[in-house]
This record gives C-alpha cells, structure tokens and sequence, in this order.
C-alpha cells in the first residue's frame, strides 16, 4: 500500500487557486478574451522568480489574477469546482474544504448569491458522480482592508448558504492588524474560522490571530516553528495547522523539504491536516501532497490516515456529515488511484 492508497481530505485550498492552464485556455475561447501574455509557456503557469520569497509572491499574485481574469460568468465557477473536485476524486481525497472569495467572484461580474449557486452545480455533479464531500469557507483578503473585509462578512451573513460553514482570511499577513478584522468576523457570525497566519508572517501573526479573532485552525502556522513557546501554547488548545507543503516551498517560506516542519509538527502532537492551497500553480495536487508527505517526510500509511481523520475530526461540517466522513475512513482503504502529476520544475 502507498499514499495513492490513503483516502485524502484537501482542507487549504482556494477554488481560484485551482485553475489550471487547460481551463484558463478554455475559459477564455469561450469568453472572447485573450489570455494575458506570458502567463503560460510549456503547459504550465510561469511567474518572474528573482529567488526571494518577496519577489516569488509578487509573480505568483500576478499570475494568480492573470488566470482568474478570464473568468467572466456563472458557468466558469462551475466547470472549475467540478473540474478540481472530479481530479481531486481521482486521487481518493473523499473531502474537501474549500475557500471562496466574494471579492473575485464581482471581478467575474457575479453577485455572491450567483457565484453561491454556479459552485453548487459543479459541486453536485462532482458528488453524484464520486462521492466527494465539500464544504466551503468565505473568505476576506487582508490586504484588501478591514472595511472590505466587512462588507464580505455582511455578505456572507446576509446570504446564509448549507455549504458555507466557516469563515476565513487570506492576503498578505502583514497588511493591517488582526484586531482590524474582528468586525468582520463578528459580523459574518458563522460556527467556524480559520485564518492565513504563520507562513509569509513570523509566529506572531499566529499569536494575534489567535488571541484576537479566536482562532483554532490556521491556515499554513508553518513559521511557528520559530517560537518553541508558541508550538506548545498551540498544541494545549489543539492548534490545526492547514500544512501545505508544495505551496511553501514554492513561495520560499522554506528551502527545502529537509527545512520544513511538516514532520516535526505531527511528532510534536499538533493536529496535522494537509492541503493543496493554489495547486494549479505549484504543481502540486492533494494526492501529491500526501506523497510528498511519504516519499520526503516518511509518513507511513497508518500516519497518513491519522492526518486524514484529523482532517475529518476538525472539519467545518455538521456531526452527522462527520459520522459519514470517518465512517467511510474507517472503511477499507481506497483502491489505487493514478499518481499526482510530477512536480514542475
């Protein structure tokens, strides 16, 4: 038995994110646009990369909302959620998490609710023909302002939705403070929350989040490492750490696997969960991630379920979704799926 074995949960992924080369071209043809220069070259997406983690996050944001910009209508949100979760199937991931963005939605000329409804299609389909499970998590853009942030939490409580269950952040760690956002987390008023920290920020940013927005579960909390006070004030209030392996290596948050905690962390006892973040754009899918838990971190299979029903233990679900989920991991083992593409460059 391999990782490809294990059944998976992808719970840190944006639906934006998940794009790939082949959809960007036919989203475009089918909108009557262009797709942005130099965004693609050999079949995959292709940003400036000066070495720096500064200068990587520059070209990967441009190539993030070069892709989006060719989408323009409902049925582009449900040919990607369908096309990500129907892949994602494929590699046994029986759950997925994933974050969505009222603010990109506008930019594809779609109210919330409409956006709401083209995910949903493509979630149905997904489901009907694999049986994968989603939930979704409504997300504010940090660097976007607190105020935008507001009207996104607004938004969202306004337009009460069975798949949203929780509510997050995203953007740049650094752009404003966490106190700036408690309106809106307040306001969005949903039973969870989760929020970036942890990963282009120091172990502060976990710590202001933390405290001040009453997280739980942070997305990335890889730079923790640096404190080790801090990992054990995260492992007494049972820290989930959205651990996205490929999606820090590419950005620079670290070198290399042999520099990334992900194996420390599970060893200390933190709450473990793996997710594919923007995998389109880092080569990466949930399936490889499992793998490259295994292959570079030694992660057995036994482990790499244990990662799974973290996942399933800690999801944004109701009690009865969960019962279902681990009743299903507790099933036996999915049947070999085809591997994850190989990592880019």
């Amino acid at each position: 038995m391999t990782a490809a074995d294990v059944p998976k949960a992808d719970m840190h992924v944006h639906l934006e994110g998940t794009i790939t080369p082949t959809m960007v071209q036919k989203l475009a043809k089918r909108n009557n646009v262009s797709v942005p220069a130099g965004l693609i070259e050999d079949g995959v997406f292709a940003w400036d990369d000066d070495g720096t983690a500064a200068g990587n996050l520059k070209g990967f944001v441009q190539a993030y909302d070069d892709a989006t910009s060719v989408m323009k209508c409902a049925e582009d949100y449900t040919d990607i959620t369908y096309d990500y979760l129907k892949r994602s199937a494929d590699e046994g991931c029986i759950y997925a998490e994933i974050f969505i963005s009222a603010d990109h939605g506008k930019m594809a000329g779609l109210t919330y609710p409409e956006m709401l409804a083209a995910i949903t299609r493509g979630y149905e389909k997904a489901k009907q023909e694999t049986g994968i499970e989603m939930r979704l998590i409504s997300t504010c853009v940090r660097h976007y302002g607190p105020e935008a942030a507001l009207r996104v939490a607004k938004i969202t409580h306004d337009n009460p939705h069975p798949l949203v269950t929780g509510f997050g952040m995203a953007g740049d760690e650094n752009a404003h403070t966490a106190a700036d956002f408690k309106p809106a987390y307040d306001a969005a008023a949903l039973p969870f929350r989760t929020a970036h920290a942890g990963e282009a920020a120091g172990p502060e940013s976990v710590r202001d989040v933390r405290d001040v927005l009453n997280i739980r579960r942070f997305g990335h909390m890889v730079r923790a490492i640096d404190d080790p006070l801090l990992v054990e004030e995260q492992k007494k209030i049972g820290a989930v750490p959205e651990v996205c392996v490929s999606s820090n290596i590419c950005l620079k948050a670290f070198k290399d696997y042999a520099a990334h905690p992900l194996r420390k962390f599970f060893d200390l006892g933190l709450k473990v969960v793996l997710g594919s973040d923007d995998p389109a754009f880092f080569g990466t899918s949930i399936g490889r991630e499992y793998e490259i838990a295994q292959k570079h971190f030694g992660f057995s299979d036994d482990e790499l379920k244990k990662i799974t029903r973290n996942a399933v233990e800690e999801a944004f679900v109701d009690d009865a979704t969960r019962a279902r989920l681990l009743a299903r991991l507790d099933q036996d083992v999915q049947p070999s799926q085809k591997h994850a593409p190989a990592a880019r460059g």
